[in-house]
């Protein structure tokens, strides 16, 4: 990352605290049993409901194409996290559903979003971190009107 971040655009230091994140979580979730997780991973399994969904609807919420879904859906299923099904409307389609283990590593992972929000609190004060989290709600509600 660049020595000098103020010179970037919000929207990029944006993007780079929104990767440490994701490091953070990665790294955390490897202490915790679950060392076999990646970003491509998590891209995914952030877009996934409990109770499972379709591949092509999986792959429009996480902006990919069907094919990537599937195939990083495969190495999901191989980790154990997932299982590939026939989607129980459509036999044609195919469906993601979490195994035991991908719920278990869910529940991990709100644990530790948990935690790294807490830092975040910590490190911006009770209304730093309320002043953000208002700003990001603002500026997402305000986007269809740039």
């Amino acid at each position: 990352m660049p020595n000098d971040m103020n010179q970037h655009p919000t929207a990029r230091l944006m993007l780079f605290a929104f990767r440490k994140f994701e490091e953070r979580l990665l790294d955390e979730l490897g202490k915790v049993g679950f060392p076999d997780v990646t970003l491509s991973d998590l891209n995914v399994l952030r877009h996934l409901d409990p109770e499972g969904l379709r591949v092509t609807i999986l792959a429009e919420h996480a902006g990919l194409t069907k094919q990537a879904v599937g195939q990083i859906a495969k190495g999901l299923e191989k980790k154990g996290y997932v299982r590939i099904t026939a989607d129980a409307e459509d036999g044609r389609a195919k469906s993601i559903v979490y195994t035991k283990r991908g719920k278990v590593l869910i529940e991990q992972a709100i644990h530790v979003v948990r935690n790294i929000e807490r830092h975040y609190e910590a490190a911006l004060g009770k209304r730093g971190y309320q002043a953000l989290r208002a700003s990001l709600l603002t500026l997402l509600a305000s986007g269809d009107a740039l």
